[in-house]
């Protein structure tokens, strides 16, 4: 009896956790619906546009091809090589789980699974270690991609009071995507025995420096796996900012282009990352609210309204994945429902595609 209870201790913490997330969200999403900032019926917009539906699927198929193009090409860290359309499988595979499995495993530790599970022995650890350097690679993406699009269009958006503020934070950002890496790599080298001890403990601390120091050990073995995972971010990025931008012009309706997009989505999108609601529902919904209002959006569709529209849009299609997940050949699942051993859970990190 005691051994039965301490082995589902940690899957009652983590439904636990999970449904404080949910209660987090619930309350957020009932807040902003209640103040009238989150219209729950524009999401027929999507079908009552044709335009807008084939958009939102265009970048639906068109950011799945990248996700996958991106896993492929850190898979060369491993010297894994994989035909592309098995790769596109369990990709759909993973965005499906990410939608449905609660807790931190999460789909793209799934689809690292199923790659490890048929690899060599010695590959294994580094080709759970790619789920931790893909969703880095996620978030220097979008930073980059904003950057570029702020630079070119930054003498416009530095002339208007509302956006520079915003404009500046994204620079910034840029900045350290740039230099954090190297300043990383430049510490390593200076201080690697000192830091070498400070991740050899069990603090969360510890295990994330852990995770740093092998990340950073394995890109500066493949610059160019890095260089290919990069660009393929920022296809994915500059997809959903288009996407992003024809909602906020079709249904605001807002004077805005890619440039404005780009010094608000970024902002938005990061504060998903923390882990406080399941997939960042509620937590991202106000984040655009307020972005919108700090640059003199109002009048129309409320931010959270129009990020509503396109994150639903974009999850939704997820669940297609289910398909693949079937298709996959018969005694090739994994046990789900049990706990991965600790060196795949120490794979996880914020989900940012």
């Amino acid at each position: 009896m005691p051994a039965t209870h301490m082995a589902t201790s940690p899957r009652a913490r983590r439904l636990f956790v999970f449904a404080l997330k949910a209660m987090v969200a619930a309350v957020l999403i009932g807040w902003l619906v209640r103040g009238g900032a989150l219209d729950m019926k524009a999401l027929a917009i999507l079908f009552q546009r044709p335009e807008l539906f084939a958009m939102n699927m265009t970048v639906f198929a068109g950011g799945t091809c990248f996700g996958a193009l991106r896993w492929r090409a850190l898979l060369g860290l491993a010297d894994v090589r994989l035909p592309f359309l098995r790769v596109v499988q369990l990709h759909l595979v993973a965005l499906f789980f990410n939608v449905v499995i609660p807790g931190n495993v999460g789909g793209d530790v799934v689809k690292a699974l199923y790659v490890a599970r048929d690899a060599p022995a010695e590959k294994r650890t580094t080709i759970l270690l790619i789920v931790f350097i893909e969703r880095l690679m996620g978030l220097a993406g979008l930073v980059t991609m904003a950057t570029i699009i702020t630079a070119v269009r930054g003498e416009a958006l530095w002339a208007n009071p509302l956006l520079r503020p915003l404009a500046g934070t994204v620079a910034l950002l840029g900045v350290a995507t740039l230099l954090g890496p190297a300043l990383f790599v430049l510490v390593l080298r200076s201080q690697g025995d000192r830091i070498e001890t400070w991740t050899t403990g069990t603090t969360p601390l510890a295990k994330l420096l852990g995770r740093l120091v092998a990340a950073m050990r394995l890109l500066a073995s493949g610059p160019k796996h890095l260089v290919k995972a990069l660009v393929f971010s920022m296809g994915i990025h500059a997809l959903a900012m288009t996407l992003f931008t024809m909602l906020t012009r079709v249904m605001g309706p807002y004077d805005v282009g890619l440039g404005e997009t780009a010094t608000i989505f970024p902002l938005g999108i990061l504060t998903m990352i923390l882990p406080i609601s399941p997939s960042g529902l509620g937590v991202g919904h106000v984040a655009f609210d307020r972005l919108f209002t700090a640059i003199g959006l109002t009048g129309g569709a409320t931010g959270a309204t129009i990020f509503n529209v396109y994150l639903i849009g974009q999850i939704a299609p997820c669940l297609l994945g289910v398909f693949p997940y079937l298709a996959l050949k018969r005694g090739s699942e994994l046990p789900l429902a049990e706990e991965p051993p600790a060196e795949e859970r120490a794979a996880g990190a914020p989900d940012v595609r």
